[in-house]
């Protein structure tokens, strides 16, 4: 088919991504490929160099960043000093054949990374399967060089869903809930010398289809030649650091041993 077709769609196991985008993209194809765009940081340069040697699209599924309210944090996003940030959703069996850290916990590592815009200093993570042979439930703590500390936690074997990400820094913090598409925003209010007090705003969101708006976007992208919002290029250091949550968590349960 791909004699028949401009651009491409990979949605399919994790393992198989690198295979079929460098097969797609060898055949001058434009790239849409689920997170995470491979398994390797070597795979994913490689189609990276694919892409820009080619003048090909090569576009990476990360869905919040279309999320509107995550656009609402990061504009209100001051110098961060410690973000919180849980996400866990019922065993679907979908995502398995990688960890919980590369299937759900990079789209909070992505979100993080873009916030606190600091190279990050160290990573400490732990975590267990619980069903298959990969991680089904991590957390992470991430330390910047900025001094901004983010305590992220992903499960996928949980009773409910929850995408929650709190925010705090100087006199005011955040709490967005991806889930209820809601954003509340404290804010210190009063005079230095009174006590502190907080004020609330609350804002709602419609329910919109991230997926649909990362499809339009793609689609755009094919036509006009754009960059991507989320570009394989924009979304590597992401990868990074996602795999290094993964081996600092594999080294931790090898101590345990």
């Amino acid at each position: 088919m791909l004699d028949r077709v401009e651009a491409v769609s990979v949605v399919t196991p994790t393992t198989t991504h690198y295979a079929i985008a460098k097969r797609c993209l060898e055949a001058g194809k434009d790239v849409l490929v689920e997170k995470p765009v491979c398994e390797s940081l070597e795979e994913a340069d490689e189609l990276i160099a694919m892409a820009k040697a080619g003048g090909r699209i090569l576009q990476v599924g990360h869905l919040e960043r279309f999320s509107p309210i995550i656009e609402d944090v990061k504009a209100l996003a001051d110098r961060p000093g410690y973000i919180e940030s849980t996400r866990i959703s019922q065993y679907r069996g979908r995502g398995t054949d990688t960890s919980v850290i590369l299937d759900m916990m990079v789209h909070d590592i992505d979100n993080i990374m873009t916030l606190v815009s600091s190279p990050i200093d160290r990573i400490d993570a732990v975590g267990v399967p619980v069903v298959g042979p990969a991680e089904d439930i991590a957390n992470a703590r991430i330390r910047f060089e900025n001094g901004c500390v983010a305590a992220v936690t992903a499960s996928r074997v949980s009773w409910k869903i929850q995408r929650t990400m709190r925010v705090f820094q100087r006199n005011a913090y955040m709490v967005a809930d991806m889930a209820e598409n809601r954003l509340v925003i404290m804010n210190r209010t009063g005079g230095r010398d009174e006590p502190p007090t907080f004020g609330a705003e609350q804002r709602e969101y419609d329910k919109t289809d991230l997926i649909m708006m990362e499809c339009a976007d793609f689609l755009d992208c094919v036509r006009t030649r754009r960059e991507p919002v989320a570009s394989g290029e924009s979304v590597r250091d992401v990868l990074a650091a996602a795999l290094t949550v993964t081996d600092q968590l594999r080294a931790w349960r090898r101590e345990l041993r």
